[in-house]
Parts: structure tokens; C-alpha cells; sequence
């Protein structure tokens, strides 16, 4: 009997030590202060005058909000001009309709000449000048898209001219007022105050007791009162030699703004640790032919098996062959891929609804426009393309 009331007592004694050495700060109560968990003294990137500044002392800001705006007439002008030169497309539309002119030219001298009705120099004249329109049409292209590049870094530059918000969080003080310089100075400072933090300086006794992701209770001083809960998010591992302490920093969230910063309080630390979800795990996906924004900026676009046939693919039965038999593709490639895009884009504008931009293999960046059983069917829509100032060529599958 004796002996079970000894290993009952062995047992409590080793609990109660075991308890105190996992959470020997249970109950420790400490003073804190309530601060923001970040505070902003918002700048401008470049030199300038403050045209206006929209907010003040006390207002609520959103991340990515304009703030203040700095004169910029000069680029709004230049924003006006790279946008009026970026939606000019007569020149492209120009040589798209001479090239089509040229090619239904050439056509009918080719047909003359396989005749004997017309010389070979004025066939090498027409494919010569067919020839040099294509390369019109491509310049074309290429200064629209470098017109487009303009529009893009005019735009930069303007938005240089807006002062936006890093963060969402309260107006705490304004430095500036419109017609005044900015010249590296702050404008207005902005404090985040959800979450905010707690900064409590703790003796050195209690090093090593507490830890990361420990929950404690916050009593902030009045009129505020309560208790809130708050989580341990740093502890300091380097002492104060000289006072013999270490800070703790603590963090509590403010949805509702019913705290304030800058108040006092009083910290009590919890046996209990913060819920921890665990990290979402990364799948790995298999790599698409292109990438997701490129799929969502045009209609389809077709794996490199339905262009090029492998060798397994050569298996298919005779009678889906013959209804493939040809497919309608651009001239022209047109790489990099997205330049193939936004031209698929502008097809779908002039009523062309069945465009692929291919992404692989011999025809990577032409635009297909439509498979076709037969040759009279895809003539018929070839010239319907070229009446809409679209080159195209026939190629048999």
C-alpha cells in the first residue's frame, strides 16, 4: 500500500515538473505596448509639384490607392499621342489590300504565262513586287507593334505621376499640400494597424520559456479594457546586458479598429500554441503548349500533333484523312506567339471566328482558319479571306 502511494506521488511530482518545463511562462504577466504592425512614410519615385492630394488625417486607405498626384500635362500629352498612334491601322490595312491585289495579279499571270500568252519578265515583275508588298505588310506589323510598345511606356510614365498606397492602413500625418515640392520628401504617413503588434520586454528569467507561436491574453489599459488573443511571432534571442531583458513581439488582428495603437497593456502568456494549417502542397503540373494568359487571349489553339503527324498519328483511318484534307493558314509566320495572337484577335474583329494559332512544328506561329474536304470549298474562302485584306495559302494535309 505504501509502495503505490510513493510511485502515485513519483508520478504527480513528475507531471507537475514535466508541465513547468514545457510551459514554465504560464501565467507570467508583463507590460506591452500596442503599435502598428507597419508604418509608411510615403514618398514619390521621381522629383515634381503636387497637384493635389486626395486624402488627410484619419482616412482609411486601400493598397494600390492613389494617394496624391503630381502635375503631369506634359505626360497626359504624350500618353493622348502614344494612343492615338498605337489605334492607327490604315497602313496595315493598306498593304493587306495591295498584297491581296498582288497575289490575284500573279495568279492570273502565272496562268497567262503556263499559256504562252505572257513573257517570263512580266511574271518575275509581278512576283518581285508581290514579294517586296509582303515585306510592306510585315514592316507594317512590326511599326504598329513597336507603336504599341510606346503606348505601354508612356503609360509607365505617367503612372510615375501617381502616388499609390503600399499598404492598406490609416492616414496617421500629412506633410504636403498641393503647389508645394516634393523633392525626396515624405507626403503623408500611413500606419497599418490590422494586425497590429505588441512589443513587451520580458526579464531575462523567462528566456527560453517562451516561444514562437505561444498564445497569450491582451488587456489593453483603459478606456479600451477587454481581452483579447494575441500570438507570439518573434522572440529576440540576443539580451540586454546592461537591463537584463529581451523583447517579445506579439501580434493581434484589428478587424473591427476597436484597438488603437499607441495604448498599454498588460500580457499574460497561455499554454496553448497557435493552430498551425499545414502548407498547401505544390502539384506539379504537366507544361501546357502555351501559357495560361496566352490561351485566354485567343479562341484555340492547336497541339503540334494536329499539325505535324507523328507516327502514330499516320494510323488514323483513310476517311478522316480525306475530311482534313486541307487547311487554310496564313502566309506568313508570325513569331513570337503573342504577336500571332493579337493578330488572331483582330481576324475574330472582321468576323473570322474558326482562327488556331498553331505553336509547334513547321507552320509555329501561322494562324490556321479551317480545315476543308475540298479543294472548290477552300478556294471559295480563300478569296473570301482576301476580300477582307487577309493572305493566306493552302496547305494539303
Amino acid at each position: 500500500m505504501n509502495r503505490d502511494k510513493t510511485t502515485t506521488l513519483r508520478l504527480f511530482v513528475f507531471a507537475w515538473l514535466f508541465a513547468g518545463t514545457l510551459f514554465p511562462s504560464v501565467g507570467a504577466e508583463l507590460d506591452g505596448v500596442i503599435e502598428p504592425s507597419m508604418s509608411v512614410a510615403l514618398s514619390s519615385r521621381i522629383d515634381g509639384i503636387l497637384e493635389s492630394v486626395d486624402v488627410d488625417v484619419g482616412d482609411v486607405v486601400t493598397k494600390r490607392q492613389v494617394l496624391a498626384q503630381l502635375e503631369s500635362q506634359v505626360e497626359q500629352a504624350a500618353l493622348a499621342y502614344a494612343s492615338a498612334r498605337a489605334s492607327i491601322s490604315s497602313e496595315v490595312q493598306l498593304q493587306q489590300t495591295s498584297l491581296a491585289y498582288g497575289r490575284r495579279q500573279l495568279k492570273r499571270i502565272q496562268e497567262l504565262h503556263s499559256k504562252s500568252l505572257a513573257s517570263f519578265q512580266d511574271l518575275d515583275e509581278i512576283e518581285t513586287e508581290t514579294k517586296l508588298t509582303r515585306y510592306r505588310l510585315s514592316q507594317a506589323r512590326e511599326n504598329r507593334y513597336l507603336a504599341e510598345l510606346d503606348l505601354a511606356q508612356a503609360q509607365a510614365v505617367k503612372d510615375r505621376h501617381s502616388i499609390r498606397s503600399p499598404i492598406d492602413g490609416i492616414v496617421v500625418e500629412r506633410f504636403l499640400n498641393p503647389g508645394e515640392s516634393v523633392e525626396d520628401q515624405p507626403i503623408v504617413k500611413i500606419a497599418q494597424i490590422n494586425p497590429l503588434r505588441i512589443e513587451v520586454v520580458a526579464p531575462v528569467t523567462l528566456l527560453g520559456t517562451i516561444r514562437s507561436g505561444q498564445l497569450a491574453t491582451v488587456i489593453p489599459e483603459s478606456p479600451v479594457g477587454g481581452e483579447y488573443q494575441a500570438e507570439v511571432k518573434i522572440v529576440d534571442p540576443i539580451l540586454d546586458a546592461a537591463s537584463g531583458t529581451f523583447r517579445i513581439r506579439l501580434e493581434i488582428p484589428n478587424d473591427d479598429y476597436k484597438l488603437t495603437s499607441g495604448l498599454r497593456c498588460r500580457v499574460r502568456f497561455l499554454e496553448k500554441m497557435a493552430s498551425r494549417k499545414p502548407a498547401p502542397v505544390a502539384v506539379k503540373k504537366e507544361p501546357t503548349v502555351v501559357s495560361r494568359q496566352l490561351k485566354r487571349e485567343v479562341s484555340q489553339v492547336i497541339p503540334a500533333q494536329k499539325v505535324d503527324q507523328s507516327e502514330s498519328a499516320k494510323t488514323v483511318s483513310s476517311k478522316k484523312k480525306q475530311a482534313e484534307r486541307y487547311l487554310l493558314v496564313t502566309n506568313e509566320s508570325l513569331l513570337p506567339l503573342r504577336k500571332a495572337i493579337r493578330q488572331a484577335s483582330e481576324f475574330n474583329k472582321k468576323g473570322v471566328e474558326d482562327t488556331w494559332v498553331i505553336a509547334k512544328g513547321s507552320l509555329k506561329g501561322h494562324i490556321s482558319l479551317g480545315y476543308f474536304s475540298s479543294r472548290r470549298k477552300v478556294d471559295r474562302y480563300q478569296q473570301h479571306l482576301t476580300d477582307l485584306g487577309i493572305d493566306t495559302r493552302i496547305v494539303e494535309r
